[in-house]
């Protein structure tokens, strides 16, 4: 069984790869891809069994890679909002797992892919997959707290008290509104699939904002937006919404 991986998180991605590695099925994968416009490139000269894709890319949903291409290959879409549980089936989604990712619900998935394939049932067994999906994702909660660390000591934050989260490098940064910096175990997409988006935002692939943080906004170029955070950045970096986030950050700002 030839498989494709979506996913732009490093630690995501040598998660679910360590995952597949130990189920008892013959996996193999053939690709990691990274992002909607490589994703679109290597699919239309290549082929795969099954292809497992995160739906948060940083240049965008890879909703778009399947819209564009029309694949009929079977799919397994991981991210944690109920809102694009019933998009997923739009496509040949067998499944819908929830991050972090789960070595019983994944082996499930896979088992599952294995008998509709076998048993050419995608279409029969769609409705009953819908039922399944929303039913574990109202189960769901949003955090609320965040248990960080800084030297020896481990706090918890409270999520008002969260002004933006900043990935740099293998690590995960918790910025707080009083000027306070604090390291957080994850990684910024498998948080991101945590946080309520009535609060919080990830305006590209380094930094996740809350709603009360932002300063100022301020157009930079024809598809760009430039902001100022509060409390200020502790690096000297420009932050700009990426293009593809553009339209969904107007949306969230005006809901």
């Amino acid at each position: 069984m030839n498989v494709v991986i979506i996913e732009d998180e490093d630690l995501a991605a040598a998660s679910l790869e360590n995952l597949l590695k130990k189920s008892p099925y013959p996996i193999s994968v053939k690709k990691r891809l990274e992002s909607v416009e490589d994703s679109i490139l290597w699919l239309q000269e290549n082929t795969c069994d099954l292809i497992l894709s995160d739906i948060h890319l940083g240049d965008g949903y890879s909703f778009e890679i399947f819209e564009k291409l029309k694949t009929s290959t079977p799919i397994i879409f991981t991210t944690a909002f109920d809102e694009y549980a019933i998009k997923s089936f739009q496509f040949f989604a067998i499944d819908y797992l929830l991050k972090p990712y789960n070595e019983e619900l994944l082996n499930k998935a896979m088992e599952k892919y294995i008998n509709l394939h076998e048993n050419k049932g995608y279409t029969n067994k769609l409705e009953q997959l819908l039922l399944q999906m929303n039913s574990r994702i109202q189960h769901q909660k949003e955090k609320e707290r965040f248990l960080v660390s800084k030297g020896s000591l481990s706090i918890s934050i409270q999520r008002e008290d969260v002004a933006y989260f900043m990935a740099q490098g293998k690590y995960l940064f918790l910025f707080t509104f009083d000027s306070e910096s604090y390291l957080y175990d994850g990684t910024i997409s498998s948080l991101e699939e945590e946080l309520s988006e009535k609060y919080f935002f990830k305006i590209n692939r380094k930094y996740i904002i809350q709603h009360s943080a932002i300063k100022n906004i301020s157009k930079y170029s024809n598809n760009r937006i430039k902001i100022d955070l509060q409390p200020s950045l502790q690096v000297e970096e420009m932050l700009l919404v990426s293009a593809q986030r553009i339209k969904d950050f107007k949306n969230w700002l005006d809901n």
